[in-house]
């Protein structure tokens, strides 16, 4: 009797509703995004508020999935609702991750699958997000699956209000006119 080595059994690959045991993986892999984009100080959340933000708060502000490869948290996308005053229900992808080790592995594919499916349930008709430039493997997969750069078809450019801008706005405290320069901060 001849033994031959036994072949490698398939990882199994789960994309499932997160749970709050899962946001000490997913603040990890938060911050590993932040590094992948070149910005490691960026995220100022922690473990306590995506809990209250995500679990505590009626409604939640945000939904989250994650992907298992093998029991282990591949990768997340961390979503919530928006509105469209063109096609009415929306979804937002704020975050959609995959762990460096498990890319190439259909991790991020699940996750936009099941996005596009509670998007489907929901009756959403479109769903958004941004994506770095210089992101080709990203790039490629959306291109994939027939997502538009709202900047070529459009002419869109993303903008963003922070803490300290949006306070001076509410309290009436605006700038001069200035152009909106790219390398503004």
């Amino acid at each position: 009797m001849s033994s031959s080595p036994a072949a490698a059994a398939p990882v199994h690959l789960v994309v499932r509703d997160g749970r709050r045991e899962d946001l000490p993986a997913v603040h990890r892999m938060i911050h590993e995004l932040a590094a992948f984009e070149g910005m490691p100080d960026g995220p100022q959340l922690s473990v306590e508020d995506l809990a209250a933000d995500g679990f505590d708060s009626q409604p939640p502000w945000f939904f989250l999935l994650v992907a298992e490869l093998g029991h282990e948290v591949a990768g997340y996308a961390l979503c919530n609702r928006a509105y469209s005053s063109w096609t009415r229900r929306a979804l937002y992808i704020e975050d959609l991750y995959v762990a460096e080790g498990r890319r190439r592995a259909g991790v991020g594919r699940a996750l936009l699958r099941e996005v596009c499916a509670r998007a489907l349930a929901a009756g959403a008709t479109r769903i958004d997000w941004h994506v770095l430039e210089n992101n080709r493997a990203a790039r490629a997969l959306y291109a994939r699956l027939g997502a538009r750069d709202l900047h070529c078809s459009e002419g869109r450019l993303a903008l963003r209000l922070d803490a300290p801008r949006i306070r001076a706005v509410a309290e009436d405290r605006l700038l001069p006119h200035r152009h909106l320069p790219c390398d503004a901060p």
